[in-house]
Parts: structure tokens; sequence; C-alpha cells
């Protein structure tokens, strides 16, 4: 079963974080914190954070020629298998009792407390990754219902006509192409809504 986290006060939350973005920080390019942190309320279920792992490319093994090989090392990844190995980190269950930890989520316990870390590798799509979970749910929610249509608790969907989320992206229907969203202005922007800040969104 996971785990049943209580709220957190927003100063234990916000030191919570600190701490655990000086531990990671070093391995991204970006990082945002997002979700009820972000939204600036006063007590939090989580820390969710957004952020761009620093990719590094080194010296592999030798091949079975003697030629140098050269590959591509996700560092954050190998930040947080470092702090899962140290016992700093454990793993979280989700709601469905089943473990995430892959290379874009991952579902964490630090000092006690639950965070969520979201680490998409193209930059190209951080913007709708960080609105998405900057949240509030009721408000992420509507930007996947198509206008026209109304999410379960009657809101108006925002998504654009001829647009279409999954896999982390927005993506043109049709053609599927990826549509770029490297900040939240942009999905704002694809969207035709003015930008809220954070606190704003409901």
């Amino acid at each position: 079963m996971p785990e049943v986290a209580e709220l957190l006060h927003r100063p234990e939350a916000i030191a919570i974080a600190k701490a655990f973005i000086a531990e990671i920080e070093s391995a991204c390019t970006r990082l945002v914190v997002a979700g009820s942190l972000r939204r600036r309320l006063a007590w939090v279920g989580d820390v969710e954070i957004v952020c761009a792992p620093k990719i590094e490319t080194i010296d592999l093994d030798r091949d079975l020629f003697g030629a140098a090989a050269r590959g591509d090392v996700d560092l954050l990844d190998a930040r947080m298998t470092m702090l899962l190995d140290k016992g700093r980190v454990t793993k979280r269950l989700d709601k469905n009792g089943s473990s995430r930890w892959g290379s874009t989520i991952k579902l964490l316990s630090y000092r006690g407390a639950p965070i969520d870390l979201f680490a998409p590798a193209e930059a190209d799509r951080f913007g709708w990754i960080l609105a998405l979970r900057t949240g509030p749910a009721a408000f992420s929610r509507q930007l996947v219902v198509e206008r026209g249509k109304r999410t379960k608790d009657g809101r108006p969907g925002l998504l654009p006509l001829g647009v279409k989320p999954g896999s982390g992206w927005l993506t043109r229907r049709v053609s599927g192409e990826r549509i770029p969203t490297p900040n939240e202005a942009d999905v704002f922007d694809l969207f035709g809504l003015p930008y809220a800040e954070p606190w704003e969104r409901s």
C-alpha cells in the first residue's frame, strides 16, 4: 500500500525542498519547484520539482577491438541512484501501489517528506511539464480536455482543437508533430490564454 502523507507546513516544506535541491542541482541544467509550494499554499501534501537533467558525454570502457567508446550519461539519474544507494532517499509508491523510478519520473521520500521529481530530458517540453505539475489539479485537467468538452468536475476544457497531449508532449493531432513549449508562457500562448501566475490559477 502507498504511504499516506500528512500535510507539511509551508516553512517545513521549503526547508526540505532547499535541502533536496542542494543534493541534485549540480546535476541539472534547469530546476523549478512546482505544485503547491509554487502556488504559495500554506500547507502542501508533497514537494514537486521539475528539472532538466545535465547530460554529459564521457569515455566508456574500450570495446573488443581496443577502440575508445564514448557515451552520454544522465548525471541526475546517476545522482539519484547514488542517493538511493546511500539511503538518503527511498522509493515511494504511487496511489496504485506501484513504484515510479524511471528516468523522467521518480517518486521518493527525503527526510520523511514525499517528493515527486519530474525530469524531462528534452528542453522543448519543459514548459508543458511545468504547467501540468504546477496545477492545481483542476486546472491541469482543463489543460488536457479539448475545448467544447468538460472535465469530470464540469470545468470547460482549454486544450485547443487540433492539439493532442501524450507521452509528455503537446503534438499536432493530425501530423503528430511535437509542439515546442520550452517555457510555461509558450503553453499559455498556444492555448490563447493570458499568462497567470501560479498562485492565481484555480
